[in-house]
């Protein structure tokens, strides 16, 4: 709220500010930004590029889904907080992954507590072998969570913070492509279209120097080096 309260120049209109949820590390691919997808097991973004999502998804629609759910061995993005079932993993001493069906109803996060403690943690799929193994142990038809997840939101130089100061009514990814984040006149976040032509506000880090004079009353010749040298190491 520092930074904010020293904003004091009036734009009716908004001004962007840094913050953006980058379409092309999570709509379009599988990216390695900091608000990419990842999995629950590592809980980093995946280097490995499959994926099979269920078109148009992923969506984030209405700023609100931010894991992922497979229904009829294809993936969807959907709100965190719905009951669904979910597919845990463990690994055999093959190295192969083997997936377990959950036809209990939770969150997306009770779920990864679940697979936690009974499993390795929420099914992670790497490949089309692994899908078709996790979509055989799941009814038809039945939407189940999975273990794919990511954090929205990052400043355009990839760092991320905890603070955020949306308006009452954002985010809301209106017409799903909201993905910039603009500043209103009471200084409030509102996620809006990136194409849109407003003022923006800059920084930059200012660093700081810091000098000091001394006075000194001394019989030594301070030309001296070896007596410069010594004086400097005091200082210091």
């Amino acid at each position: 709220m520092d930074d904010i309260n020293r904003l004091q120049t009036p734009f009716h209109l908004g001004a962007w500010i840094g913050l953006w949820d980058d379409p092309n590390s999570w709509k379009y691919g599988i990216g390695s930004n900091s608000n990419s997808w990842r999995w629950s097991t590592i809980g980093e973004t995946t280097q490995i590029n499959y994926q099979i999502w269920n078109t148009p998804n992923p969506e984030y629609q209405s700023s609100r889904e931010t894991c992922v759910g497979i229904w009829n061995g294809k993936w969807y993005d959907a709100n965190c907080d719905l009951a669904r079932n979910f597919a845990c993993y463990s690994v055999t001493q093959q190295n192969v992954k083997q997936y377990v069906f959950i036809q209990t109803l939770r969150t997306w996060s009770s779920g990864q507590a679940y697979c936690r403690t009974h499993y390795t943690d929420l099914a992670k799929v790497d490949n089309k072998a692994e899908n078709s193994e996790l979509t055989k142990t799941i009814p038809a038809w039945v939407e189940t969570w999975i273990g794919l997840y990511r954090v929205p939101w990052s400043w355009s130089d990839n760092s991320r913070s905890l603070f955020k100061n949306w308006d009452s009514s954002s985010p809301n990814n209106a017409n799903g492509n909201q993905h910039c984040v603009a500043e209103n006149a009471l200084h409030q976040w509102n996620d809006e279209n990136c194409n849109v032509n407003k003022v923006f506000i800059c920084h930059q880090v200012v660093k700081m120097t810091t000098t000091v004079r001394l006075t000194t009353v001394t019989d030594v010749e301070l030309t001296d080096p070896a007596i410069n040298a010594q004086v400097f190491q005091q200082v210091q």
